[in-house]
């Protein structure tokens, strides 16, 4: 395979395996992201299709299916695979969850012990990451039935990015993270819920804070408009991504590879994904920034009403606190909750 070549198998965005003679002679970021025991050079292990002839179908790997196409290539097969649609959560999803909550309430646990203060603070603080595990667990079963509440109004999303960042960037301040917005039009209306791009800030915004590196750990957004999409873009301080990263914003969580004890449940990416689509939103991956989304500008409905969204609580918590919950200092929830 070509230099250029490589570089557009790369890119695809699909799980990508050329075959030959039932070996692996290459597999794309997305195929190693799904199936990571995926070695070149290596036998194709045996639960994945081979053969000479055009085929597609459904295999298992793991826990999971996954729907694929063999095609026939020069230098062997082609095999091309995309996970199964799936009615809930997925099995990495769910033990992914199920651990978290094991560590929170093992956080719980040593707060309540009898023989030391209570550390109100600390307590505060896994209350609202185990809230943030138990709502984003019925938010995916939500958009699994279909029934994900979705209430479109004519918005501002620059309001928006900005009263988010205003009021996080102070508690990421405590965590010792600068949290900014580099570049915003003073207004940038779209058809949006409020409330679920809200969350999608938010969640981009934790995700983008846990793999932040360096001495002095930053994240900034900008917004900008690019003929009928508005362009949210996210960086951070740190390595750029790599391709596997990458092409784990792009798709669910493998079975294979669980989220690591320090990274959550592994379900905030996937509704993130959810909310884009339900805008029609794309998600865009380069190197730097760390992404890039784009919502649509329009249609802007007559009928809907035109609104500059105020950040509300939920369940009496702050969407705030409970939004960032997993990469905050136990020192902010030391203070009330934010409006």
């Amino acid at each position: 395979m070509s230099d250029q070549s490589r570089i557009c198998f790369d890119a695809f965005p699909g799980a990508a395996v050329l075959i030959s003679q039932g070996n692996v002679a290459a597999a794309n970021p997305m195929a190693l992201h799904f199936l990571p025991q995926l070695k070149e050079g290596a036998p194709l292990p045996v639960e994945l299709p081979q053969g000479d002839c055009a085929q597609s179908g459904l295999f298992t790997a793991g826990l999971s299916s996954y729907n694929y196409q063999l095609l026939p290539a020069p230098q062997g097969q082609w095999l091309l695979f995309s996970p199964a649609p799936q009615a809930a959560l997925t099995d990495a999803q769910l033990e992914g969850a199920l651990r978290q909550l094991r560590t929170l309430l093992g956080q719980f646990l040593t707060t309540w012990e009898q023989d030391r203060p209570l550390d109100r603070a600390a307590a505060r603080k896994t209350f609202h990451q185990t809230f943030r595990l138990l709502d984003n667990m019925d938010t995916l079963r939500l958009s699994a039935q279909g029934t994900l509440p979705f209430h479109p109004v004519s918005m501002d999303l620059a309001g928006l990015c900005r009263q988010v960042v205003d009021c996080a960037a102070p508690l990421l301040a405590l965590s010792q993270v600068t949290l900014s917005l580099q570049t915003a039009p003073s207004s940038l209306l779209i058809p949006g819920d409020p409330q679920l791009l809200r969350r999608l800030l938010l969640e981009l915004i934790t995700n983008a804070v846990r793999t932040a590196g360096g001495s002095q750990k930053y994240v900034s957004l900008s917004l900008s408009r690019s003929g009928a999409q508005a362009i949210l873009t996210l960086s951070r301080s740190g390595d750029a991504p790599t391709q596997r990263q990458l092409a784990a914003m792009l798709a669910q969580d493998s079975d294979q590879l669980l989220p690591q004890p320090d990274a959550g449940a592994g379900l905030g990416m996937a509704i993130a994904r959810q909310i884009i689509a339900l805008h029609k939103g794309s998600i865009l991956l380069t190197n730097s920034p760390l992404l890039a989304i784009s919502l649509p500008t329009a249609p802007i409905s007559s009928n809907l009403t035109l609104q500059t969204p105020h950040l509300q609580t939920d369940a009496g918590l702050s969407p705030l606190l409970v939004g960032l919950a997993d990469v905050l200092s136990t020192d902010v929830f030391q203070v009330e909750d934010p409006d």
